[in-house]
């Protein structure tokens, strides 16, 4: 688990290093001193104060106290045991859910998603990918941006992709959902839709294996985001097909908010509908 997040820390710096230790040692880190702390990562106390307020922090012990108690979410919540025990069966499930929704939410860059949220909002048109247990995700965000008039349509299988996107351009957008990041499918539609010069969106549980697979250094990035979704990985017990849906749907649920805060007549319109939709139901009539 990334209990701080080090976007605010220049990567390979310094600082980005004490970062990385705090999310390594979060027990030590909590339990001692700043001089100690500074000892064992090699920095000096200054240092680790221009770290915690870099961080968002007003002084060493504020972010002592953050880092004790998320790390003890680990504990109390996250941690999964290998059992068949109905109660520890539901503490597993429950431990995977919060886990996924709070850190995916934590690790999300504020920008990429207005830029997201932009270009699906200026889009023509756009096209959701996603195969299997993706296609719940894929179903629900697709549901939601026709209740707001974006012309949105999802499909489960590259043959329909790509025959959708050939008329697809720069001015349409894409998104693909991959929960392990190695989807032959998903990642060859990626490489056609960038092929297409069409802008994308990419969420996977694993953001490394998935740009390697793309391409790595060899492509251009620029008009392809991808987002993380985070899940448990532990040697006791994995939840792969549940794990990986809270995460996704609670992005998508972000950006289609997003989306309604550039255009607010929207809500109005929802409103209306979510009325016509009772009086159908309960008074039977339009």
């Amino acid at each position: 688990m990334k209990i701080i997040n080090l976007d605010k820390l220049k990567k390979n710096s310094t600082e980005w290093i004490v970062g990385e230790l705090v999310n390594k040692l979060p027990e030590f880190f909590s339990s001692h001193s700043i001089q100690d702390v500074s000892k064992e990562f090699n920095v000096s106390p200054s240092t680790m104060t221009r770290v915690c307020k870099k961080l968002g922090f007003k002084s060493f012990k504020s972010i002592q106290m953050y880092v004790y108690e998320k790390s003890r979410l680990e504990i109390d919540y996250y941690k999964i045991a290998d059992s068949a025990n109905i109660e520890q069966i539901v503490h597993n499930v429950k431990g995977n859910a919060l886990f996924t929704i709070n850190e995916t939410l934590n690790n999300l860059i504020i920008d990429k998603i207005e830029e997201i949220a932009l270009k699906i909002y200026h889009s023509n048109k756009m096209i959701v990918f996603g195969m299997e247990q993706q296609e719940t995700s894929a179903k629900a965000f697709v549901s939601n941006l026709l209740k707001i008039d974006i012309n949105a349509t999802r499909v489960n299988n590259i043959h329909a992709l790509v025959q959708r996107t050939m008329f697809f351009n720069k001015d349409d957008f894409a998104v693909f959902i991959t929960r392990t990041g190695w989807t032959k499918e998903v990642i060859e539609g990626i490489k056609w839709a960038n092929n297409m010069n069409v802008p994308l969106l990419v969420l996977t549980t694993d953001e490394i294996t998935t740009k390697k697979l793309i391409g790595g250094d060899e492509i251009d990035w620029t008009d392809i985001h991808i987002i993380e979704t985070q899940t448990l990985k532990t040697p006791n017990i994995n939840y792969p097909i549940i794990s990986s849906l809270p995460g996704e749907l609670i992005i998508f649920d972000v950006i289609f908010n997003a989306i309604i805060s550039l255009k607010p007549e929207s809500i109005d319109k929802i409103k209306k509908s979510n009325e016509i939709s009772l009086n159908w139901n309960f008074e039977g009539h339009l």
